[in-house]
This record gives C-alpha cells, structure tokens and sequence, in this order.
C-alpha cells in the first residue's frame, strides 16, 4: 500500500479540508486521487454511537476516499466495499470494519 500522507485543517462546523492531494492504491492496483481542497467530515456516526466509533480514528483516510466516492456519483456498492478493504488495510479491527461498512451500505 502506497499512500501519501492525509493532511486536513478544520472547515467550517465538523468539516475539513484537504491540504493537498490525497493518493492511495486500494488493494495494490486501484489508485483514487481525492484532490486539495476536498471537504470531508471524516466518518458520518451519529453521536450517540461515538463512544464505539468516532468520526475519526484509523478509518480517517477510508471515510474520505468514500466521502470522495460518493460524492463523485461512484457506483455505491463499489465504493463501500472499497471503505471497507481500506479500513482492514489501516488496520481497523475487523469487528468495527464490519460495523461502519453495514452501517454505509444500510444508511449511506
């Protein structure tokens, strides 16, 4: 896996902004390009549920490539499922990977 590094300041109420393009191979042979200046909210939990899982955490880099994804008009499926090979790539423990991936293909 060869990804640069996720570089993000604050934009705005729960926002943030990517300070330069963000590159990363998914699986070793899909490379996604989210550009500078992309706006995220890193992973879309409600608060209730933030004790378990955060709206950040080792899954950062793979709720902005799906954020990316999505907002691209992405084919959904693909883009979860690739949300998902990402968080098990940046180490996410299965269980919680399973979790947030049920959690985008039910509500996303």
């Amino acid at each position: 896996m060869t990804n640069t590094k996720l570089i993000l300041t604050p934009s705005g109420f729960k926002h943030w902004e990517l300070d330069k393009d963000f590159e990363v191979d998914v699986l070793g042979f899909h490379k996604i390009v989210v550009p500078r200046g992309f706006r995220t909210d890193l992973a879309s939990v409600p608060r209730i549920f933030w004790v378990l899982i955060p709206p950040f955490g080792r899954y950062s880099q793979a709720a902005v490539v799906h954020d990316y994804l999505y907002r691209m008009e992405h084919d959904r499926k693909e883009a979860d499922s690739i949300f998902y090979d990402l968080m098990i790539e940046y180490g996410v423990w299965k269980w919680k990977a399973i979790i947030m991936y049920l959690g985008v293909r039910a509500f996303g």
